[in-house]
């Protein structure tokens, strides 16, 4: 069972998590490679974002191919995201309730390696098993040891279910040698595939995830696109060289603003949004 991270009046009302849990969310994190942080961003926001996404995204819903976006499985696409109303909403990039948390996997200067959008269209089929990426040493069995490099947090635009679709996890598989290496083989054991959890994620929260545990995206049953934000965090040093490659997607950026708007930020969010490339 996943860990569910849900603010208390008094974290509310501050508008952040308390010390303890803060130390409860690592630990769990550290231990399961994932973590849902239950109600931290106001729904209104997610409306207006999947409001605006439908409109200004729409083109990359059609179930073609796009230079500059990456599809990532049968109707799957991964579309970069601009920095621009209401995607640069501080409480989607710079949530204070997750950065805390974070800090605490990745170290206080943690960078936004990419933003976009994650999107599974009507009928799409289940997603390979995969990992994000983050394996610095795979030779050597030392990743297996290390703190995160790496890490995705997804916020979904519709809930994430059973009808619409939601990303299946393996729990502790980032940690795991002998699981990761079977759950990434498609002929892998059932004991390991049969160890997975399919968590609700409803809007208003986050899911996030290790960039070495292994997931996948499950069909999507409704009649509609299933839209979810997703951020990479990463350290400074990172380079998220999978997922962005002119072999797969010759235009697609990872993070994109504009001069103004990074101009009119204040430090910290200047300091997350460092290698933002400019539209």
């Amino acid at each position: 069972m996943i860990s569910r991270i849900i603010p208390s009046a008094a974290e509310l009302t501050c508008g952040s998590f308390a010390s303890e849990t803060i130390e409860r969310a690592s630990r769990d994190f550290r231990g399961d490679g994932a973590l849902i942080l239950e109600d931290i961003v106001d729904t209104a926001i997610i409306a207006e974002v999947r409001r605006q996404f439908a409109e200004s995204y729409s083109g990359y819903l059609k179930g073609g191919h796009y230079d500059d976006a990456l599809t990532i499985g049968n109707r799957r696409v991964m579309i970069t995201v601009d920095l621009i109303p209401p995607f640069d909403n501080p409480q989607l990039f710079a949530n204070s309730y997750l950065l805390p948390v974070l800090s605490t996997a990745l170290g206080d200067d943690f960078v936004i390696g990419a933003y976009g959008a994650v999107c599974s269209l009507p009928s799409a089929a289940v997603q390979q098993r995969h990992s994000d990426g983050g394996f610095l040493f795979l030779r050597t069995g030392v990743d297996w040891l290390l703190p995160p490099a790496a890490i995705t947090v997804a916020i979904p635009l519709i809930e994430m279910n059973e009808i619409h679709g939601t990303t299946t996890l393996w729990l502790g598989s980032h940690r795991d040698q002998k699981r990761c290496n079977a759950l990434l083989d498609p002929n892998g054991s059932a004991d390991f595939i049969d160890s997975r959890i399919e968590p609700v994620v409803r809007e208003g929260s986050c899911m996030l995830w290790d960039f070495r545990l292994v997931h996948s995206g499950t069909a999507n049953r409704s009649t509609m696109p299933r839209p979810m934000l997703y951020l990479t965090y990463c350290r400074p040093w990172f380079l998220d060289h999978k997922n962005f490659s002119a072999e797969y997607n010759a235009k697609q950026k990872p993070l994109l603003a504009n001069a103004d708007f990074l101009a009119g930020l204040p430090a910290q969010q200047q300091r997350l949004l460092a290698r933002a490339l400019m539209r």
